[in-house]
């Protein structure tokens, strides 16, 4: 990543030291939207010492990873350190990738690899977007035939020992947690093995319509599950914000809510009408009231719809996700703010979308959406005022895994969200060009390719000092081969100091939390 102010000089000498200066003592929790990040770094003029200083342990992280870029190899087994003093903080507090894991399921070993992945790209935000209405992966305590019947298979799920494994590999290396339950629509898994939750659905000719998708509102036996379920959900996941969804809800409005005699009962008797924002507002005003009841000061995320929907979701963060254009993306960012809710970005940032070319950069086809344009996209790049735009949090790179699993996540992730990652971290005026990002972003592809991870090419024809090359071993007596990858620990070894942020983060991180 870019640091915000950095002098280098060519003096040469020998490292002899690397100290670590934190001046308050390791939280006992995990990292929260108000980490502090910003760390100093140290290098001195003859290469004899480094020192890094920062208030809180999340800055150390950042400032070791910035350590490790300032190493190279000159030679053959011989490693240089560039001498400098770097001042650095983050542009954004939220920074943020989103992983899709209902629609194929990843593997807890992949989501740690990639949680690895974006601790070196100064991400702090894992947005586990975890159930959908494909499946239900996640095992609740209090249902379990939620998972039981809802996941593709027993193998495909997510246990309690899983998400704690997750939030505390993500807590060693300063990331934050965000789960997210998406309601009330996107709900077709949770109705398999929680009858009756979601609403029946009619065609206009009052024949049923079986893609039952959104839930309930009217039952009180729905707000009895809810209660129960996101009681236990928030005492899982610490992080003091939860992401409820609220998007595409007007695909199922008219055969689930106004088509269905019960459902539009209430809404007469209500004085709703056909009105269904109204229901949807009630919905929300409820999940709201109760979600803060069942812990306080807890911090909601909705997308973008259900505040263009004029839901009264009071102090509700905006995730804005729409947009064809960059005019529209920053339209909506600027509606929002102006409505005085915080808001985080990640319209132009949608990394499932695939493109000819290096769609990092520029994107001029006027057939194609702009999501892609990832150093031209700016949070905070609308009209509107300083308040407006003090309330934009930061972004997140997403990934939906309609045609994503374990085998292509990293390689169609990396290092396409390290330029989102440069944009939400460093200064913008750094940071605005593509074509002055292609070096960095070649320098950096090959060191995550160094430290053992399977990143694509970024760009045209070029080469890294050192090829992907997993072993791959055919014994012609016995007639039997083995494959195997670069492993974490392995690829550690192989790239020496190279990968120092790897090993010493986790070193400091155990050693101080």
């Amino acid at each position: 990543m870019f640091p915000d102010g950095v002098t280098s000089s060519g003096a040469q000498g020998t490292l002899t030291n690397l100290s670590v200066q934190v001046g308050t003592s390791c939280p006992l929790g995990v990292p929260q939207m108000e980490m502090n990040e910003t760390y100093q770094l140290i290098v001195s003029p003859d290469n004899s010492q480094a020192v890094i200083t920062a208030q809180e342990v999340w800055g150390a992280l950042r400032g070791l990873e910035t350590f490790s870029h300032l190493v190279f190899n000159s030679a053959p087994n011989t490693y240089q350190v560039r001498s400098a003093n770097v001042v650095d903080h983050p542009r954004f507090p939220h920074r943020g990738i989103l992983l899709d894991t209902a629609r194929h399921f990843l593997p807890v070993g992949m989501i740690l690899r990639n949680l690895d992945l974006m601790a070196q790209n100064k991400f702090n935000v894992f947005h586990w977007h975890i159930v959908d209405t494909e499946a239900f992966p996640y095992e609740s305590v209090a249902f379990p035939d939620l998972s039981k019947k809802g996941a593709y298979t027993p193998n495909h799920v997510y246990h309690q020992a899983d998400i704690k494994r997750v939030i505390a590999y993500a807590r060693l290396r300063g990331i934050r947690v965000i789960v997210e339950f998406d309601t009330p629509g996107h709900m077709g898994s949770w109705g398999l093995g929680q009858p009756g939750l979601l609403s029946d659905c009619f065609y206009d000719n009052k024949t049923v319509n079986p893609l039952k998708n959104i839930v309930d509102p009217t039952k009180n036996e729905t707000w009895s599950f809810l209660t129960t379920l996101f009681n236990e959900i928030l005492s899982v996941f610490p992080d003091n914000y939860i992401h409820m969804g609220g998007d595409e809800v007007l695909e199922n409005v008219k055969t689930c809510w106004l088509n269905n005699p019960q459902v539009q009962n209430y809404m007469n008797q209500k004085g709703y009408g056909t009105d269904y924002t109204q229901l949807e507002n009630e919905y929300f005003n409820k999940l709201l009231n109760m979600v803060q009841g069942a812990r306080n000061n807890t911090k909601v995320v909705v997308w973008q719809e259900v505040l263009d929907n004029n839901v009264n979701a009071p102090g509700a963060i905006a995730h804005v996700w729409k947009g064809n254009t960059s005019t529209e993306m920053m339209e909506e960012m600027a509606n929002v703010t102006k409505a005085g809710h915080y808001a985080i970005l990640s319209s132009c940032w949608y990394l499932n979308y695939i493109k000819y070319g290096n769609d990092w950069g520029y994107i001029n086809n006027s057939w194609v959406r702009e999501r892609g344009m990832y150093y031209q996209c700016d949070p905070t790049g609308f009209d509107g005022t300083d308040q407006q735009k003090s309330l934009v949090l930061g972004g997140e790179a997403v990934m939906w895994a309609e045609f994503v699993d374990a085998t292509n996540l990293i390689p169609r992730l990396w290092p396409r969200a390290s330029a989102a990652g440069e944009r939400l971290w460093s200064d913008p005026a750094q940071t605005t060009s593509a074509d002055l990002a292609w070096p960095r972003l070649h320098e950096f592809r090959c060191r995550m390719l160094r430290r053992g991870y399977p990143v694509e090419p970024p760009n045209l024809p070029s080469y890294c000092p050192q090829p992907w090359d997993p072993d791959y071993d055919f014994d012609d007596v016995s007639n039997t081969m083995s494959t195997t990858t670069p492993s974490g620990a392995a690829a550690l070894v192989a790239s020496s100091l190279l990968s120092i942020s790897n090993a010493v983060i986790l070193f400091l991180a155990v050693r101080l939390c």
